[in-house]
């Protein structure tokens, strides 16, 4: 994932929707999050990118779950 340019958090989120192998999957997971998190603090985003980003988090959410075997998020405690 090392390239010359940093890669957006949509293209991190693509490949993280591709990708099979569970290391890689995790990898990319946190940083499509880290890179989520970093466009939400620039103060940047339009609102239409705003709904996408918490589309994407929702996604990776499920991804953490179904694929990575995380426990699901209870709304009790």
């Amino acid at each position: 994932m090392q390239d010359s340019y940093p890669m957006s958090w949509k293209e991190l989120y693509l490949q993280a929707l591709l990708e099979s192998d569970t290391e890689k999957l995790t990898e990319l997971v946190q940083a499509t999050e880290l890179a989520i998190t970093a466009r939400e603090l620039s103060g940047s985003a339009s609102d239409k990118e705003r709904g996408d980003m918490a589309v994407a988090k929702e996604s990776l959410l499920g991804i953490k779950i179904h694929k990575l075997g995380w426990p699901p998020v209870s709304d009790t405690p």
